[in-house]
């Protein structure tokens, strides 16, 4: 199913190490880029405009609870988001330590570690800010569309029907699991209540052994009746 949610196996053996081995210098960008879109659920433009200040204190802690503003998200309301996951908190610090390092994006203050709290948090290929396309008022992440897009099929799962929707979706599912409800998961991800429930269902049908047996046993149904009808034109 094209747009499917990923499996954990898929997310944790698969799209992350073979997009952040030790020998690629984008490994930390990489980590934090998945997980950002997988664990926390940030669309594409989100990606791209996001900012060092949304997710550092001037004391250069990390905020754990981040408000996305108006001005980039996806559907132009405010969005909380919660970073509680342990791997996304290590690969925040990771990426910081990295940028320091590297002096990407460097600041000469002692505050936010640093860095330039305005700077886009993720940087392209390029190691600059990840650029956008006009589309009349609205503006297009086509790079980040590109970036998302060769990271999975760097992990070989674009052929089994992963895509970039596919990564949102598994924040819905993730989120689901871990006891959120209904509600909470519509003002973190900012999806329908209709939209979640068919993202539920199919990590259900990908998943679920019953949903296998349901499958099989309408085809035994189909069967049954099928040869009800030839039996009944001889009888005839």
């Amino acid at each position: 199913m094209e747009g499917r949610p990923i499996i954990n196996s898929e997310l944790w053996e698969q799209l992350i190490p073979r997009n952040c081995g030790r020998q690629s210098e984008l490994r930390h960008r990489n980590k934090l880029l998945i997980l950002l879109a997988t664990l926390a659920g940030l669309r594409e433009i989100e990606l791209t405009l996001i900012t060092n200040r949304l997710f550092m204190t001037p004391e250069g802690l990390l905020n754990e609870v981040v408000v996305l503003p108006t001005s980039i998200t996806r559907d132009g309301y405010e969005r909380p988001i919660v970073l509680s996951h342990p791997e996304l908190k290590r690969a925040f610090e990771s990426y910081f330590e990295w940028l320091i390092t590297r002096k990407i994006n460097s600041y000469p203050h002692k505050h936010y570690r640093g860095l330039d709290p305005n700077s886009a948090l993720l940087i392209a290929d390029n190691l600059e800010p990840f650029t956008t396309q006009s589309r009349g008022k609205a503006i297009s992440p086509y790079a980040m569309n590109k970036k998302l897009d060769s990271l999975i099929r760097n992990a070989g799962l674009w052929d089994n029907g992963v895509r970039r929707i596919s990564l949102v979706r598994t924040c819905v599912i993730e989120l689901y699991r871990n006891g959120a409800c209904t509600t909470d998961i519509m003002i973190i991800t900012g999806f329908s209540e209709e939209s979640i429930k068919q993202i539920l269902t199919m990590d259900y049908m990908q998943l679920s052994p019953i949903y296998d047996w349901f499958e099989q046993r309408a085809g035994r149904k189909q069967k049954r009746l099928e040869s009800f009808k030839k039996r009944r034109r001889f009888m005839l």
